[in-house]
């Protein structure tokens, strides 16, 4: 861009750059998990809903899961932009980028102070009848061998009493550990997610992922967190769940990179409400840009199913509504090739008019699952985003 420059960063660089967040009608954030590198997007020079038609110095958004269409709805069918200014922090720089505004520091000032209002969750409507498919979908898992795993997706939605500021929401996730903080906004849609997946990034021709599948909830003590964790790893469903993951990706990525480390078991991902099952996944890619890694992984098995093209054949006809951004790739990507996609999971879409939150949870399915325990999963797995409601008021 025109104008870039780098300083150390002030006390009160931060907060000021997240509520400018909200003074913008496009603009997004994305916070790695262990913070190391935090990214501000603010308005769009260029909007797509296609990666494939958006090219520039750097790229946020998120690519929708599949073609189905998200009703009422821009941000959820797919959304990229190239921002008129980014700005990067890590632990001790700001680094700013523009092609119009030369001064920051004129530019920052000029945030206004955000009103705080609390916000309570009015009603709270479900899919009561998730556990009567999913054990529909067991029982066809059984009958037909060729489906191995369907990872079904659930909703929840919250009426709010109030709109929500992206700012406000970022500071109280804050307490999500070891989890990705990614936010994006459009007009009056907010999506969030805390997700602990990374999808894939890429810097200078090395690639990093991970299969994450195959969870339980954390224990009230150390002593019972461990047994949990333990419980975990010696689980033949979730090790087998996992292994499905593990196997796509080493088969897809062999294809793509001149060398690939994959271990031979998984480590266990602790993160506040739940503990996964985790195999992080290395390689040297061989001439491929991030944007064609995510085009070959997404969906990974942990989100879609296997076989691929039948799992998701299943979801389209039997989810109750669109997953939108949901499991799909959210982050950046920049022009030589680079960038970080999270998976967008452990997430919510806020409807700022209508002052309602979408919350979004899933599970994989397998022949020996019992629905009710699934449904008790996805439970969980709504809980950051929940929490985050509830937090919301408390963020700073």
């Amino acid at each position: 861009m025109q104008y870039t420059f780098t300083r150390p960063l002030k006390s009160n660089d931060e907060h000021s750059l997240l509520v400018m967040l909200d003074t913008y009608a496009i603009s997004a954030y994305f916070e790695t998990p262990n913070q190391d590198k935090k990214l501000f997007a603010y308005g769009a020079e260029k909007i797509s809903n296609d990666f494939n038609n958006i090219n520039g110095e750097i790229i946020f958004g998120g690519q929708q899961f599949n073609q189905t269409y998200f009703k009422d709805s821009v941000l959820m069918n797919g959304f990229w932009f190239l921002p008129t200014i980014y700005v990067e922090l890590t632990e001790s720089s700001l680094t700013f980028h523009s092609e119009t505004i030369n001064d920051f520091d004129s530019w920052l000032i000029k945030t206004k102070q955000l009103l705080k209002q609390q916000v309570s969750i009015l009603n709270t409507q479900d899919e009561e009848d998730w556990s009567t498919r999913t054990q529909m979908l067991i029982t066809d898992l059984n009958s037909d061998a060729e489906v191995k795993k369907v990872v079904f997706g659930r909703q929840r939605q919250n009426q709010l009493s109030r709109p929500l500021y992206a700012a406000n929401l970022i500071m109280a996730l804050s307490v999500q550990q070891n989890t990705y903080h990614v936010v994006l906004k459009n007009q009056n849609e907010l999506f969030v997610s805390a997700t602990p997946e990374r999808l894939v990034k890429v810097s200078s021709g090395y690639l990093e992922t991970a299969a994450l599948a195959g969870t339980i909830n954390r224990g009230l003590t150390p002593s019972e967190d461990q047994l949990l964790g333990e419980s975990l790893l010696s689980s033949v469903k979730n090790r087998q769940e996992h292994a499905y993951v593990v196997h796509e990706l080493k088969q897809k990525l062999q294809t793509m990179t001149t060398c690939l480390d994959v271990p031979e078991t998984p480590i266990l991902l602790k993160n506040k409400q739940v503990q996964h099952l985790y195999t992080p996944i290395n390689g040297k890619l061989a001439q491929y840009g991030i944007t064609d890694i995510m085009t070959a992984l997404h969906p990974t098995p942990a989100l879609g199913g296997v076989p691929k093209a039948l799992a998701l054949a299943y979801i389209n006809a039997h989810e109750k509504q669109p997953r939108g951004l949901f499991a799909s790739p959210i982050g950046y990507y920049t022009g030589s090739g680079d960038g970080e996609f999270a998976v967008g999971i452990r997430s919510m879409l806020i409807n700022q008019t209508t002052r309602i939150a979408t919350l979004f949870a899933g599970a994989g399915i397998v022949a020996d699952s019992i629905a009710e325990e699934e449904y008790e999963e996805t439970g969980l797995k709504f809980e950051p985003m929940q929490q985050l409601l509830k937090d919301y008021n408390h963020g700073e």
